[in-house]
Parts: structure tokens; sequence; C-alpha cells
């Protein structure tokens, strides 16, 4: 059956009753719920990750995804009243899997960066995300100075491709060959062990985390350049979901506030960023 209603040009004519009795007529229309409302509604909110990335989030011994980033959701989801589950995903086509509706955001130890910020809006840092390099312990390499003529490597999808390639610009030098990209840490470091790649950059604590199971086989190094500022790790949420983003930075501000986040940071990392991180999102 086909409804007729008034024409503007009616309801001017006819006056203030015409336009209560259109409002009568016509049906109501549910609210459109936001992304934080649909997360309550479910009892549950999915976020993104790659099990890959110690001590961020790893598989152990039972192929259980821990770590530092499954942590904060759980702590996240307590407090919001909900569960967290997350979901393991190649990580070069993460914020692509966002945007299709895979999980609600993105919480896998992310660096904020400009490009990524064309595509998702950050929230307040969780952690201090400074970049490192990966070397023999007996390599020389003491920075990025030292990586001319050398094979390097980094993570696909990483802020750390766009930094060697600015670094060798800084320091007037070429590397052997392309970048080499991996999706997979333990397979670059196996690749290191190996010989086909003399240095490898990512986030330094990650970095950190492995060299101190080698024994002196391997070092970290820090890769800094006057190109770059401080970097921070931030949850990532798709640009409509602010609702869902501002309830997660309050969250976020009060476990740094109670010492949540610290304590936290404490048992994954050794030492607390805490001091650093600030509560305003990345832009540009």
């Amino acid at each position: 059956m086909k409804t007729s209603f008034p024409t503007l040009r009616n309801l001017k004519r006819a006056g203030f009753g015409a336009v209560a009795a259109l409002a009568v007529a016509l049906p109501s229309l549910p609210a459109l719920a936001g992304a934080l409302d649909d997360v309550k509604a479910r009892g549950e909110f999915t976020y993104g990750l790659e099990a890959q990335y110690r001590p961020f989030e790893f598989r152990d011994e039972n192929n259980e995804i821990v770590g530092y980033d499954i942590d904060v959701a759980n702590e996240i989801a307590s407090r919001l009243g909900v569960k967290a589950t997350p979901v393991d995903t190649n990580w070069a086509a993460v914020i692509q899997s966002l945007y299709t509706g895979q999980f609600d955001l993105i919480l896998g130890g992310m660096t904020a960066t400009p490009e990524r910020f064309k595509r998702v809006n950050f929230s307040y840092p969780y952690m201090e995300a400074s970049s490192g390099l990966l070397v023999r312990g007996d390599s020389g390499i003491a920075d990025a100075s030292g990586l001319d003529g050398k094979v390097v490597g980094a993570g696909a999808g990483t802020p750390s491709i766009k930094m060697l390639q600015m670094s060798a610009e800084e320091h007037g030098h070429e590397f052997d060959g392309d970048i080499k990209t991996y999706d997979d840490d333990a397979v670059a470091y196996e690749a290191m062990r190996a010989g086909r790649v003399e240095a490898y950059a990512s986030s330094i604590v990650s970095l950190m985390e492995f060299a101190k199971t080698t024994d002196g086989e391997f070092a970290v190094v820090p890769f800094t350049s006057k190109h770059w500022g401080q970097e921070f790790t931030c949850m990532a949420f798709r640009k409509e979901d602010e609702d869902l983003r501002g309830a997660f930075n309050d969250l976020i501000a009060e476990m740094k506030a109670d010492g949540t986040l610290e304590a936290l940071q404490m048992k994954w990392f050794g030492q607390s960023f805490v001091d650093l991180l600030p509560n305003v999102p990345p832009e540009w």
C-alpha cells in the first residue's frame, strides 16, 4: 500500500495543525545506536591484533593469546561491564579489516603515524613506542649511521619501513638491496641468525624482549632521527566511532591515574612508561 504525505507547500498553507497531524501520521523511527551502545548491547567488544609481537601479544604454550595488550583490553572490558575478545589477523591489512567489520577496534601495539591517521582516529597513548634496531652483538653497528651497505629488514605494514628509508636519506647511504619485510618477527629473527639480514627495525621494547633471551647473540641499538619525534602506541578506531573512542580514552586516563596501567607495564616490560604518556590523542 502506498502512503501519501502532505507536501511542504500544503503544510505551509494549512498551518501548524497539519504539521501536528503529520507528526502523528509518521511512524516513529528507532534512534541509531552508536558503536558504544552496540558494544554494550552485545556485552562484548572485539579487537584486532597479530599475535606475534612479544610482549604485546603472543601465543603461550597452550596456544592462548596473552600479553600486555590482552591485559589492557580485559581491564577496559571489566570497567565497561563487557568482555573483550581478540581477533588474530594479518597486520598488513589490519585497518582494512577494521572497516570491513571484522572487529570493533585495533588494540595490537599499533604505533600512531600520520599515514594511519588518514584512515583511523587514535586513542590516548597507552604505551611508549620508540624504535630500535636489532643487530648481532658483534656487528659493530652502534646506531643508524652504521647501516650503509647493510641488508636491513622491518615488519610488513609497519612505520619502520619508511623510517629506514628516511634514515638512509638523512645519513646519505644505501642499503644492500631493498628493505626486506616480514609478517612474523620470529621469521625475521631467524633470517638474522642465518645472516640474511644484518639489522631489523621495530619497537624497541619488543626487540629488547627478544634480545634478552639470546645471551648476547643480539643487541638493540637506538634508532632515532631528526625527522621523527616521540612515538606512541595507541588504539585505533573507525573515524565514525567517536563515542567508543571517547569511552576508551576516559578509561585509559582512569587506568593511568589509579596505577593500573603502571602495574601492567611493570609486569610485561619491567618498567613503567606512564609518565611519558599524554592524555591527548595523536593527530596530524
